[in-house]
Formats: structure tokens, C-alpha cells, sequence
């Protein structure tokens, strides 16, 4: 069944991805595509919600008698007060990006989780023992959380904001057994953190519409050769922070990566069918190329 052969009936499924600004996301491209491609009755649109209707949108929800939706900006924490149930990344996180509804019980998830470990199966099929995080806004959080769930050993946090990251770490240190150390933003200690690192991740807006130049602040040098690059940016698909970690022979996963993988860990939550996640794949990088 082709996009232009669906028909949209009073059986149709509705979901959306909700919050401020939402008229440039992907997902409803990535969704629609896949309900077509596995045969479901359902169709994926974007509404632009304020954090001050939070929890007007999740009675919204419940009224009309959505699937689900997805949650970006500013709504991942606001709508915490007004769900049902958490799952347990979403609690620890304190913020969700997935929600179901079962029958007028809404339960957030948070698939940016589930997304940044589905990424990394095939580069880390047991936990990195050292991770090095620069960002600690919402993608920083889920990373980091992750992490710990995960049993890292030793998680760096590094933010322009040291705040925020003190925040953070306080947040996850009671949560597991990872060693947790903020870093302040281009720390004279950011070199020997970074020799012990085995993950990199940026997951910071620099370098978001190509502006900024991650690259040019990090001692590439002192990295190991064998540490794995993750970059959360995806417009552009290749930031100068991945043009310079290949240039340096690094290997790379790209911002795409957990932008895919979490839409394939929603997918598969709404509908309990497995994502045809190569359409998917296919869509959002055709769409990005052009």
C-alpha cells in the first residue's frame, strides 16, 4: 500500500507528534511511511502545542482517542504531571518523548533511551567502561541515563552551562554505580579525560544548521584510536565534529542514527509490529540529502 492509495475511513488511527516548533519535524514523514509500508490503518500528523497546555494536550489525548504521540520541545518534562504511568527510563530521565494510550491510560516512555542503545548495538555490544558527554539538555539527559542503566563505569559531562550538568549528574548519581565527574566547558582536564575514553558524544545544538565548529575545541590527539564518535546533530548530515573525527580515522555514527532509532522504538511500542526500518531509513535520508 502506497502513500497515495491510503484511505483515511472512521476506523483510521490518528497519532502526532506534539510541541513548539514541530512544523520542521521528520516524524510524520518516518511514521506515515511506515504505517504504509507494514499495512496500518493509521495516520501521523504534527500539532504545535505551548508548554503552558500540557496538560490540556494529554486530555486532548484521552478525548480523541489518539494511538499516541510523540513529544518534542518544550513538552518532554511539562507533560510528566498529567500521564498515567512511566516507564522506567522515562522516571529516571524525568521526561518522555513516547506516549501510548491504552484505553485512556497514558504512559510515557522515553525511546531517546531505548533509540541511543539500539544505535550502538552493533559498536558496543557490552557497555563502553568510559563515556565522555558534551551536552546536558534533553538528549544529554536520555543519553546519560542510559548509560547508567547501563553500567558504565565512568561517565564525563562536560556543558557551557556547568549547572545544568551539575543537575544532571546529581540527578543520576543516586540512580546507579557510575562514576559521574562534571567537567567545566573547555577544561585544562578534557585531554585526560578524553584518553580514557572510549565513547564521544555531542550532544549539544553546536554545529545544528552548520553553525558552530565542535571541532576546532577537542585535543583529537589525545583521543584513543579506538573510540567511537556519536553525534546527535542531523542537519547537516555530516557536521565539521564527523568530518574532522573522519578525517582522524575515527569511526562515526552519525545524528541520524538515534533520530532513527527512537522513531523505530515508538513505532514498535504503538503498534507491537516490528518497524520496516530500512523504509524508514530511506525516507529521512533521501529527505536530508535533498
Amino acid at each position: 500500500m502506497t502513500q497515495s492509495e491510503r484511505q483515511i475511513s472512521g476506523h483510521t488511527l490518528l497519532y502526532a507528534v506534539i510541541g513548539d516548533p514541530v512544523k520542521h519535524s521528520l516524524s510524520p514523514l518516518l511514521m506515515n511511511r511506515a504505517f504504509a509500508a507494514n499495512q496500518i490503518d493509521a495516520v501521523y500528523v504534527a500539532l504545535t502545542v505551548k508548554e503552558t497546555a500540557a496538560r490540556l494536550a494529554m486530555d486532548m489525548v484521552r478525548t480523541f482517542g489518539l494511538g499516541g504521540v510523540n513529544v518534542t520541545m518544550p513538552l518532554k518534562q511539562a507533560i510528566i504531571p498529567w500521564l498515567d504511568q512511566l516507564s522506567p527510563a522515562a522516571e529516571l530521565v524525568g521526561a518522555a518523548n513516547c506516549v501510548i494510550n491504552r484505553d485512556g491510560v497514558l504512559i510515557g516512555h522515553n525511546t531517546d533511551c531505548t533509540g541511543f542503545r539500539l544505535s550502538l548495538a552493533n559498536d558496543f555490544p557490552q557497555v563502553p567502561t568510559a563515556a565522555f558527554l558534551m551536552g546536558a539538555g534533553g538528549a544529554a539527559r536520555a543519553i546519560a541515563s542510559e548509560l547508567v542503566r547501563w553500567g558504565c563505569r565512568t561517565l564525563f559531562i562536560t556543558n557551557r552551562s556547568r549547572d545544568k550538568a551539575e543537575e544532571l549528574a546529581e540527578i543520576l548519581r543516586s540512580r546507579g554505580r557510575t562514576d559521574i565527574r562534571v567537567l567545566d566547558w573547555r577544561s585544562p582536564a578534557w585531554p585526560a579525560a578524553l584518553a580514557t575514553t572510549k565513547l564521544l558524544v555531542n550532544a549539544t545544538s553546536i554545529g545544528m544548521g552548520g553553525v558552530g565548529n565542535l571541532a576546532e575545541l577537542l585535543p583529537w590527539e589525545c583521543l584513543d584510536q579506538t573510540t567511537v564518535i556519536y553525534e546527535t546533530v542531523y542537519n547537516p548530515l555530516e557536521t565539521s565534529f564527523l568530518r574532522q573525527a573522519r578525517q582522524c580515522g575515527f569511526q562515526v555514527l552519525r545524528g541520524t542514527e538515534l533520530l532513527l532509532w527512537q522513531a523505530v522504538a515508538g513505532f514498535e511500542l504503538w503498534t507491537g509490529t516490528t518497524a520496516p526500518r530500512d523504509v524508514m531509513q530511506e525516507s529521512l535520508l533521501s529527505t536530508l540529502n535533498n
